[in-house]
């Protein structure tokens, strides 16, 4: 009976023992090996501090970004902008100051006639002109315009004791120079070639007319002027016109143009 007691004893004391000999190996059993263990343990307890903190703490979350980041946003931004193309605005184009490439004209005049044959009297025309510029700073000063006029005038003819009342047309095309004087101010010269003819009736009841003073002829005009620019589309003006050929005029009065 007492080795079985002792055998109980023996089998819980032993698994105590070993394992108080086995916690004794784990323990450093000198100074130096224990300052060894807590460098150890020290060091890695840095490094397990510095990869946590590297995990854990992202770069949007106000940290510092790498270099090699903000380049690759950079370049990223840069070439977004340069895909998108910027719209581009078409030139205006500059008014040019002065008289433009065409103008309507109308003027108001005095006209002194003279035919080939017969009295003629006249009082007052009002003719109508389109211009259009074919030549800018010829000889550095002027620029041309291709003219066509229509002159409409109202006579009267006296031939042979017998008196005429009727129209004279005058359909002229020709050149007109323009020269600028200030930035408002303009001389004009013109000279026009174009035919010309004469409607008339008798005053007198008498049906038939003579066939002299209804033939057409050929008519020369040359003239001269100024032209001012009262508003930006609108110019005012004088101008003289002699006329030269089978019908000698002298026309003045005032010269209205529309500038379009």
């Amino acid at each position: 009976m007492k080795w079985l007691v002792s055998a109980l004893l023996v089998s819980l004391s032993l698994p105590c023992a070993l394992q108080a000999k086995g916690l004794d190996k784990l323990q450093p059993t000198t100074e130096e090996e224990k300052e060894e263990a807590e460098k150890d343990r020290e060091t890695k307890e840095e490094k397990g501090i510095v990869d946590r903190d590297v995990k854990t703490v992202p770069a949007a979350e106000g940290k510092a970004v790498a270099p090699e980041t903000k380049v690759e946003a950079t370049d990223a931004k840069k070439g977004e902008v340069a895909g998108k193309k910027a719209p581009v605005k078409e030139p205006e184009i500059p008014v040019e100051p002065g008289f433009q490439a065409w103008y309507l004209g109308t003027s108001l005049n005095w006209i002194n006639t003279d035919g080939p044959e017969g009295d003629w009297h006249s009082s007052s025309t009002a003719d109508l002109e389109l211009g259009y510029r074919v030549m800018k700073k010829w000889l550095e000063h002027y620029d041309l315009y291709a003219t066509l006029r229509y002159r409409p005038v109202d006579v009267t003819i006296e031939l042979e004791q017998r008196a005429y009342r009727g129209i004279l047309e005058s359909y002229l095309a020709g050149v007109k120079a323009q020269r600028e004087i200030s930035s408002s101010l303009f001389l004009v010269g013109s000279a026009e070639i174009g035919l010309s003819r004469t409607s008339v009736s008798a005053i007198d009841g008498v049906q038939k007319v003579d066939g002299s003073l209804e033939k057409s002829s050929v008519d020369l005009t040359v003239g001269g002027g100024v032209s001012y620019l009262i508003l930006e589309k609108l110019a005012l003006g004088t101008q003289l016109h002699l006329g030269v050929g089978a019908h000698k005029t002298v026309q003045f009065g005032l010269d209205l143009r529309f500038l379009l």
